[in-house]
């Protein structure tokens, strides 16, 4: 290896190390305080001297993150199921399937990327609750499934447009149906992609606060977010109680990303180079 490749691969890793750093030290300080016992003043960053999880029993119990956990898992794996659901669908039409009026159908369901959700989420309150759906699961599922969705099938098409054209045409030759193709031939070779999508909608729907902030009052069906926000206000000045409850905030989304960058990352990198 050349002194120049050399010096090229140390510069790589220097930025990507420096990277690192500056994501992952907000992570550690939060995680440093959350370890002091509640109540305990805090000015500046120091490694506890009696590490203690008081705080995290103290903000589970509290702020009854239990039911504000389970809320926003039924919201979340609803939303993903949807939206994968819907995605993969109309993803394979738009992508391989030629109909009359196709572009433009595409283009309008586009425009749902570019409206602003803000200005659409106090009339949508007030239609939601002309159908006493307000204050429900629903009310939080629906909006965020159509939130995410325009993005969701514009990702999806671009997977099934990069499939080669005559994998296709063999199926068809063969006999095969257009569901039997999608389900048994592009599904497979595309998951990269719908777990790609599947993470990016449940980090999306897991932290929406908007939404669970406008739709619904009932404590029981408060989110995580909403749930948080709260305890802060409720509880500013105990900064150990509050560093507990967002790391028991952020855990899940962070499990999740654990387990999945490898399938993430794959699904990135083909959608990029496609």
């Amino acid at each position: 290896m050349s002194v120049h490749s050399r010096t090229e691969v140390r510069t790589r890793y220097a930025i990507l190390a420096g990277a690192s750093i500056v994501t992952l030290l907000p992570l550690v300080v939060v995680a440093l305080v959350a370890f002091y016992k509640p109540g305990t003043p805090v000015s500046g960053v120091a490694v506890p001297h009696h590490p203690s999880v008081d705080a995290f029993a103290h903000a589970w119990q509290i702020g009854d993150f239990s039911q504000a956990l389970r809320s926003s898992g039924i919201v979340s794996a609803a939303v993903v199921t949807i939206v994968t659901a819907l995605s993969i669908l109309a993803g394979y039409a738009f992508g391989t399937m030629q109909f009359r009026g196709s572009k433009a159908l595409f283009y309008l369901m586009l425009v749902g990327m570019t409206i602003p959700f803000n200005v659409m989420i106090v009339p949508l309150y007030f239609d939601f609750q002309s159908l006493h759906l307000a204050n429900s699961y629903l009310a939080l599922i629906l909006p965020e499934s159509g939130i995410y969705l325009a993005f969701g099938i514009f990702w999806m098409r671009a997977y099934f447009v990069s499939v080669p054209r005559a994998l296709i045409e063999a199926a068809r030759i063969e006999g095969a149906s257009s569901f039997r193709i999608l389900w048994n031939i592009l599904v497979p070779i595309g998951k990269p992609a719908i777990l790609t999508l599947m993470m990016l909608t449940f980090l999306a729907s897991w932290n929406e606060y908007l939404v669970p902030l406008v739709m619904v009052s009932n404590d029981n069906l408060q989110t995580v977010p909403l749930r948080l926000a709260n305890f802060q206000g409720q509880y500013v000045t105990d900064v150990p109680s509050l560093a507990a409850a967002s790391l028991i905030v952020a855990g899940p989304a962070i499990l999740v990303y654990i387990f999945t960058q490898r399938t993430f990352f794959r699904g990135l990198l083909q959608g990029a180079l496609k």
